[in-house]
């Protein structure tokens, strides 16, 4: 776990701006490793949302070694006023807090919607994001904020990281129930916070990107606390690139370009500018995305959801 943190904290920090990490090595580095093994464990806690969760013992997917021993504290599923469905668990061997948001099988619908009208934030109005996004996240809200306030009442989770993790349009509520909750939060705690999105499409305007790239750097250098927020893309996938409105949607955080599989192995970029970087997935161009690109992450290979 130290080397994990001491990982992702230098990522946050840019030691490894711009470096390409193959996942496998010879032993003289434990960095690529112990990245690749971070995202392949926080993929398959985003794509047990789409199995049935909330039978965890019962679940085909959740039973893989790595996340198996998740303690599920909190379940939601809502179909008012949006969809939006997750869990908030323990995994105390990594010692965790993960909450998980599940995505949708009609992206692209989603996407093309009429709600693409952007909103204003509401804990920062000056910032705006997606009508619907906002909407899917107010559903999950009281579940998210219910759940996470039990667990800061336990001693014995003090210390624990607390993670939002999402894939697709979960990747997308995931990223306004990190911000949300971790502008309302005890800075004095000592608690990491972190955002890890999978395939996520662009959720708010430049003000809202601008207050996840705060949110990933504030008290970094001083260790107290380290807010992360990665953002990682496969390849060519289409999703990321999408709201395309008059640009005035603008991803935020550090993003990590990640090509390969689980099977062949993966390859990392840790992008070198915050936000959208041009050297990285920004610079594919819209003849080459892939929908295929977007159902297949670190620890995650979707076919169509079977609930």
């Amino acid at each position: 776990m130290q080397c994990e943190l001491a990982v992702l904290v230098a990522i946050i920090a840019g030691s490894y701006a711009g470096v390409v990490f193959p996942s496998t090595h010879d032993g003289a580095t434990l960095a690529p490793s112990v990245l690749v093994d971070s995202l392949q464990h926080w993929g398959r806690q985003a794509a047990s949302t789409y199995e049935r969760f909330e039978d965890w013992d019962a679940c085909a997917a959740c039973q893989h070694p790595d996340i198996a021993d998740t303690q599920v504290n909190a379940t939601w599923s809502t179909m008012v006023p949006a969809f939006s469905r997750g869990y908030v668990g323990i995994q105390h061997a990594r010692r965790e807090v993960v909450v998980a948001v599940r995505g949708t099988t009609h992206v692209m619908d989603a996407l093309a919607d009429a709600q693409l009208v952007q909103v204003p934030w509401p804990a920062d109005t000056r910032a705006h994001v997606h009508a619907g996004f906002l909407l899917a996240y107010r559903a999950a809200r009281p579940h998210i904020l219910g759940a996470l306030r039990q667990i800061e009442d336990d001693p014995e989770l003090a210390g624990y990281s607390v993670r939002f993790l999402g894939h697709s349009l979960g990747a997308a509520q995931a990223s306004l129930a990190f911000a949300d909750y971790v502008q309302r939060a005890n800075t004095t705690e000592r608690r990491r916070y972190q955002l890890v999105t999978m395939g996520a499409p662009r959720v708010g305007d430049s003000g809202f990107a601008a207050i996840l790239d705060a949110l990933a750097t504030e008290h970094a250098a001083g260790g107290v606390q380290g807010f992360g927020v990665l953002r990682v893309v496969h390849a060519n996938d289409i999703v990321v690139h999408l709201p395309r409105v008059l640009g005035r949607y603008v991803h935020g955080g550090r993003e990590v370009w990640a090509r390969g599989s689980d099977a062949a192995g993966w390859e990392l970029r840790v992008c070198r500018r915050a936000g959208e970087d041009p050297g990285c997935s920004a610079s594919v161009g819209p003849l080459r995305w892939s929908m295929g690109d977007h159902l297949e992450y670190p620890g995650m290979r979707l076919g169509i959801p079977r609930y």
